[in-house]
Parts: C-alpha cells; sequence; structure tokens
C-alpha cells in the first residue's frame, strides 16, 4: 500500500475510534445509577456533580417546558390492544403503565420538538425504564405523545412503558437524548 492510502486508512480508524468512544461515553440513562427522592411533589434534577430538589408545580425544564402528568393508567394493555391489534400484550410478569402528558412552553421563543421516547420512567427499585428497549416497550401507543411545542401550541399525549407488576412508586423522567442537559423528574398523579 502506498503512504496516501496508508494515511487515509488510518485517519478513518481513528473516526470511528473517536465516535465509538463518544458514543460510549454517552450511554444511556438505563445504566446510570442514581438515587429517587420518593416526594409526592418534587423535581430532581440530576447533574453531574449535584442532586438538586425543589417545588414541582410553576418548576419549567432547562429548556423552557412545563411538564405535567395528568393521568395515569396502571394498566394501559386494553386501550393499547384496542390502538392496534398487532401489539404484542405485556411480557410475562409486567404490565404496561400509561402516563399522559400536558407539555406548554413557558419560556423561550424558538419551538421545542417533544416526543415519548424523551422520556423514561423509574420506580420504587430504582430501575429505569424507557420506552423504545424490546423489554419496555409497548407498541403502537394510543395518542403518543410526539409534536411541537410553542408558547401559543401546548401539546398533550401518552407516555408507555413495560414495568413489573409488583412494582410502584413511579416518577416520570424527562431527559432528551440532546448533549449534557440535566434530567427532571415529575412526579405522577396518585392511580383512580
Amino acid at each position: 500500500m502506498n503512504r496516501e492510502k496508508r494515511l487515509f486508512f488510518l485517519i478513518v480508524t481513528l473516526a470511528a475510534i473517536i465516535v465509538l468512544v463518544s458514543f460510549i461515553l454517552r450511554r444511556p440513562l438505563e445504566e446510570k445509577s442514581f438515587v429517587v427522592r420518593n416526594t409526592p411533589a418534587s423535581v430532581v434534577t440530576q447533574t453531574p456533580t449535584t442532586v438538586v430538589s425543589g417545588i414541582l408545580a410553576g418548576q419549567r425544564t432547562w429548556n423552557g417546558l412545563q411538564i405535567t402528568a395528568v393521568n395515569v393508567e396502571p394498566d394501559g394493555w386494553p386501550l393499547v390492544k384496542a390502538q392496534n391489534r398487532f401489539n404484542k400484550p405485556p411480557l410475562p410478569g409486567k404490565r404496561m403503565l400509561l402516563i399522559t402528558v400536558r407539555v406548554r412552553q413557558v419560556e423561550g421563543e424558538k419551538p421545542v420538538t417533544i416526543s415519548a421516547s424523551d422520556f423514561k420512567v423509574v420506580g420504587e427499585r430504582k430501575t429505569i425504564y424507557n420506552t423504545y428497549s424490546n423489554e419496555t416497550n409497548c407498541g403502537v401507543v394510543p395518542d403518543e405523545l410526539d409534536g411541537v411545542v410553542t408558547k401559543e401550541h401546548p401539546i398533550s399525549g401518552a407516555i408507555c412503558v413495560q414495568v413489573p407488576q409488583d412494582e410502584n412508586g413511579f416518577v416520570l423522567v424527562y431527559e432528551p437524548y440532546v448533549g449534557n442537559t440535566p434530567a427532571v423528574y415529575i412526579s405522577l398523579p396518585p392511580n383512580r
């Protein structure tokens, strides 16, 4: 091989290694460990060095949103099944937790894109359940959260995750994958 080809392959290999290392360092929330305070109306913001708690009412996310969980369906399988007959039932020992949220922009002028994949759920066992893995995905969800929020256009929608049947004490986690931004923890309303 001539010198130019070796240099080209060296640069491509180094770039691939850099991309791989950055991907590993920005691993998903499932692999992070943290403590969630079991306070009914609290928001906990996690940064690499500190944990801060505050009041949920009127609290703003780092990108100017106010996210309110308005309803929780502890067994959302009947609704998910009715949405799409090809949806698979919950895995053995699990149930589908269906959470309805309302999102409004209370600060800033730039529209914010938001979807169900920006959220995770953590329970009393401190295990993270996301909306997209094979073990926690619900399939096609009725009125799934997805859209653009502006001050004039709030949106609402559903977030669904599979959780163990015998786990409770869930908290909704807003943590879009957009760099090194803090996660926001949102209390859920009591089951009706």
